[in-house]
């Protein structure tokens, strides 16, 4: 399409606004700020989904329960690492604690960006290249971590916002271990015993939506990478229905 110079400068402007997007969230991520993530980058539609691996968390209040339940996991986790080591953590405060002890390295990259021909909607697709520790009833475990965001963006109030996100791990295995064969047991250790009772809630929707890299694995394609469109209707997405039979 032939856009006129006002146009194109404001599509450049858009397209500079969610590349800042996704790396703001990919600071969020080592700064263990996942629980602010909702309300700071999403839309404030009520249709919005979050596909991961195992499934997708559909609609406002899912989507939030999502992120609030990391912001709780990271908060329990925090004290968890507090009773452990008081004499190096006591009379710390609870912002001083946020995320001791965790790491979450989520760095985004290859970006494919298309903005929709009427402004209106956009999407993307990028690489994550990262590594994160797990606080299990043996310890802290550090984690290979590779994978996809890919996203619909949808225009509110003139700027650019989540409305559909899939998070894909393509690799989740342990530092320094083969990513083929049964995971690697440690045992379990009295003081981090607390860590097995937290429960992350399950998808609403479960279903494959990538099944992680193993051995026996079939060929399994990449996530589909954006094309130029002009309408939303005329595009494929990354939301719920899609990838629903």
């Amino acid at each position: 399409m032939n856009f006129p110079t006002e146009q194109l400068v404001e599509r450049w402007e858009h397209l500079r606004a969610i590349k800042n997007l996704m790396g703001r969230m990919s600071a969020d991520y080592t700064l263990k700020k996942e629980s602010q993530m909702y309300e700071k980058y999403w839309s404030a539609r009520d249709d919005v989904s979050l596909g991961v691996n195992e499934g997708y968390y559909v609609g406002a209040a899912a989507v939030a329960g999502y992120y609030r339940a990391l912001g709780q996991q990271i908060a329990d986790q925090s004290r968890l690492i507090q009773s452990i080591f008081p004499a190096e953590l006591s009379g710390k405060t609870e912002a001083e604690l946020q995320g001791v002890g965790t790491m979450d390295y989520k760095p985004v990259d290859t970006p494919v960006i298309e903005i929709a021909g009427d402004g209106q909607t956009a999407k993307g697709i990028w690489c994550l290249r990262g590594s994160h520790n797990q606080i299990l009833p043996s310890g802290p475990v550090a984690y290979w971590e590779w994978g996809w965001f890919a996203a619909d963006f949808i225009l509110e109030k003139g700027e650019f916002r989540l409305w559909h996100l899939q998070y894909l791990q393509e690799v989740c295995r342990p530092n320094g271990a083969p990513w083929y064969g049964e995971e690697k047991q440690y045992p379990a250790l009295e003081e981090f015993a607390p860590a097995a009772n937290f429960r992350f809630p399950e998808p609403e929707h479960p279903t494959v939506l990538r099944t992680r890299y193993h051995a026996e694995r079939p060929f399994t394609v990449s996530p589909r990478v954006p094309e130029p469109y002009y309408t939303f209707d005329e595009t494929f997405t990354y939301g719920w229905k899609e990838a629903t039979p």
